[in-house]
C-alpha cells in the first residue's frame, strides 16, 4: 500500500492537483505493480516564502 506524498510551491487549480494525483497513481501502477485502489497520494501546497530554492528564498517573507 504505497503512500506517496508530494510538498510543492501553491498556486495549483483543484483540477491540476487531481490530474498531478491521478498520473502519480499511473505511474505507481505502471512501475511497481501495486493495485490501484491501495495507492495513496497526498499533495500539500506550501506558501513560497517558507520555501528555499539554490540557496535563497522563492519569495521573502513579508515582514509585519
Amino acid at each position: 500500500m504505497p503512500y506517496i506524498q508530494v510538498d510543492l510551491r501553491e498556486g495549483l487549480s483543484a483540477q491540476e492537483l487531481a490530474e498531478l494525483g491521478a498520473r502519480i497513481v499511473d505511474i505507481v501502477h505502471e512501475t511497481i505493480g501495486s493495485a490501484r485502489p491501495h495507492i495513496n497520494v497526498a499533495i500539500r501546497q506550501l506558501p513560497s516564502a517558507g520555501l528555499v530554492e539554490s540557496g535563497g528564498t522563492v519569495t521573502p517573507a513579508v515582514s509585519e
